[in-house]
């Protein structure tokens, strides 16, 4: 089961939502929203999710709020979506490890995990260490690294740390890579035997990513520029990189118009309220949520950045 699965991941090409955990007005989660939103994706032409992550706001949930999070997903995506990829991450193990075995007992594709983000792993030995304990509490699941050093400020060297990974952890298949650095994105691609599987983390630099040997890319706003970014991997696939490089300067013009009102999520959670179909209400503290003013200039410069384009097949 675990080759499978390990299989699968490696095979997949194209686009993984990171989808937004939804808010009641009271703060608490809107867990009636997951099908409406698979169905959403699929039409954003997104076949993957991985959930509980930076957009998802998994750091504020408690462990059974990330459960109920991670139930609603694998329901909702049964026989619809190719891959769903829980991050179960946690600073106490304990609460990393019941997460895993939560994920595999509900016969999620994989699960990722961040670092410890407070007592932060020094080595690489000791980043290893926390994996390998995550993934015995989930020994038939791949293994990923959630690797955000901007997030995180936890700093290696990718390229250095997997094959460590692999050596103490069969399992271990790769990593979602949330980081500009291309020379570590792009040294992950020529590691000698089975390759991994990096996943690009940052949409405004998918195009150099794709360069890099990327094949598939994880982000908050394929919620709903899913197509346009698929336009961008279409073009590079097809040799058209003065499209491609077109395209892409789009999606980073979009990317930093959004995100100059406020806290990237929080400016995201609105915009994805404001094209619809589903709300999924503001961000928990500690983001705090975009002012009406903040919103209205988010309406003008969607208006300005023609966002109804970015649907087009």
């Amino acid at each position: 089961m675990t080759a499978e699965k390990i299989a699968k991941i490696q095979a997949f090409k194209g686009l993984i939502s990171a989808p937004f955990t939804a808010f009641k007005a009271n703060g608490e989660l809107n867990n009636d929203i997951y099908p409406q939103y698979v169905d959403h994706l699929l039409k954003q032409g997104v076949k993957g999710v991985f959930v509980n992550g930076t957009t998802g706001e998994g750091v504020s949930l408690t462990v059974e709020e990330r459960k109920l999070v991670a139930e609603g997903w694998v329901k909702a995506g049964k026989n619809k979506l190719d891959l769903i990829i829980v991050q179960v991450g946690a600073n106490c193990i304990k609460d990393a490890k019941e997460l895993a075995a939560h994920a595999e007992k509900l016969g999620v594709t994989g699960i990722a995990s961040l670092p410890p983000l407070f007592y932060k792993p020094s080595t690489n030995d000791h980043l290893v260490a926390y994996f390998k304990s995550i993934s015995d509490a989930a020994p038939t699941l791949p293994v990923m690294l959630y690797h955000i050093p901007s997030y995180s400020s936890v700093e290696i060297t990718l390229a250095e740390f997997m094959p460590k990974a692999r050596k103490a952890i069969p399992n271990f298949c790769g990593a979602k890579f949330t980081s500009t650095e291309v020379r570590d994105l792009l040294n992950c691609h020529r590691l000698p035997g089975e390759p991994f599987k990096v996943l690009s983390g940052f949409e405004e630099v998918l195009l150099p990513c794709l360069s890099c040997g990327v094949t598939a890319a994880v982000g908050a706003t394929y919620s709903f520029m899913g197509p346009l970014a698929l336009r961008i991997m279409e073009a590079f696939n097809k040799g058209e990189m003065e499209k491609a490089r077109k395209l892409q300067s789009q999606y980073l013009e979009a990317v930093l118009t959004l995100t100059r009102h406020g806290q990237g999520i929080a400016c995201y959670k609105a915009v994805m309220n404001i094209l619809g179909p589903i709300d999924v209400g503001q961000p928990r503290i500690p983001m705090v949520p975009l002012s009406p003013e903040a919103i209205s200039s988010i309406k003008e410069d969607l208006k300005k950045l023609k966002a109804e384009e970015w649907s087009k097949m």
